[in-house]
């Protein structure tokens, strides 16, 4: 072979083995770039994984974290029992004997709000005036006659008392040998035990039940002053009367009349200045600004009611009872 023809030989060989060459670096490149990047993310996925971990782990409370959630749980719990016992319904137990037949002596009573209720603003740490005297509040409308409430007295604090409504606000009350009559209409009374109509609580001269609106004044005779309703003589029977002079000033006629608050003074009739207070009273008029309604227990001869302690105003009858719901055996509505 001549110079020439290696030449040209050698020519060729570069001419087709550069090629090759060429394009097996281009393919090289590729792969070794995806081997790195698959190497990033490996290392990538070793540094992440922890992270995630760490980050669903859950954080562990602290002490004083624990307790707080306890606090807010705990007054949760305690501010819908208010609600609840407040607006909806409260379970209350028969203690007695006065409302036989119709509730039986520790018999759980259903006592429902949504009707009327008057919840008092009181605390159980406070004594027996400071609780009656605390804000209440009214809710709905007013009971109806027949229906058996729980209700308050007066000086006797937050004891509750279970009693049937007989006298509705400007009612006439009479009891005759056992016999209710109301407005001068003798009552039948179906629920009653005729056995509970003796004794000489079931004796009672006319009272009327004082209504919003109704005038009260003191009259002077012979010597003696005379409480009236309406211009009329009326048996008090021991009702604490809340009343208003001509410029709104609350005037309190209780038990009576042992005590008169006025102005914001309280006069016991044992007090020296209460002849004269009644004497300035006397020429003036007072409007009675609450209703009343007057209560009395089904067992009759066995009951301290209305007949002792007054017609009682709207914001001491603080629930309908409505059920019967303990024993289980007894379950019953009441009526």
């Amino acid at each position: 072979m001549s110079e020439t023809e290696r030449n040209e030989e050698a020519l060729r060989a570069e001419e087709t083995g550069t090629p090759g060459a060429a394009e097996a670096g281009k393919t090289d490149a590729p792969l070794n770039a995806g081997a790195e990047k698959a190497g990033e993310a490996g290392e990538a996925a070793e540094t992440e994984a922890p992270g995630r971990r760490k980050k669903g782990k859950k954080e562990k409370k602290s002490l004083g974290q624990e307790i707080l959630s306890w606090v807010w749980t705990i007054l949760a719990a305690v501010v819908a029992a208010l609600l609840i016992r407040g607006l909806i319904f409260e379970p209350v137990r028969v203690d007695g004997h006065s409302m036989d037949d119709t509730l039986a002596d520790g018999e759980i009573m259903f006592v429902s709000k949504f009707d009327y209720s008057s919840n008092w603003l009181s605390f159980p740490w406070q004594d027996d005036s400071a609780k009656e005297n605390a804000p209440r509040l009214v809710l709905g409308g007013n009971p109806s006659r027949n229906d058996v409430v729980v209700c308050r007295y007066p000086d006797r604090g937050d004891t509750n008392f279970v009693k049937r409504v007989i006298g509705m606000p400007g009612d006439t009350v009479a009891l005759t040998g056992g016999i209710l009559y109301l407005n001068g209409e003798k009552q039948e009374e179906a629920f009653l035990n005729d056995d509970y109509r003796t004794g000489s609580l079931n004796e009672m001269s006319e009272y009327v039940v004082p209504k919003k609106g109704d005038v009260l004044t003191f009259k002077e005779g012979n010597g003696y002053y005379v409480l009236c309703l309406n211009g009329e003589p009326w048996d008090v029977r021991n009702t604490r009367l809340f009343c208003r002079d001509a410029e709104g000033k609350e005037m309190i006629f209780a038990s009576r009349g042992t005590e008169i608050t006025y102005q914001g003074k309280t006069v016991a009739n044992s007090d020296s200045g209460y002849a004269e207070l009644i004497r300035t009273l006397a020429g003036q008029s007072f409007t009675v600004d609450r209703d009343y309604f007057f209560l009395m227990g089904d067992h009759r001869n066995n009951s301290n009611d209305s007949r002792n302690v007054g017609a009682v105003d709207r914001s001491m009858i603080i629930g309908h009872v409505r059920q019967i719901v303990f024993p289980f055996s007894q379950w019953r509505g009441v009526r």
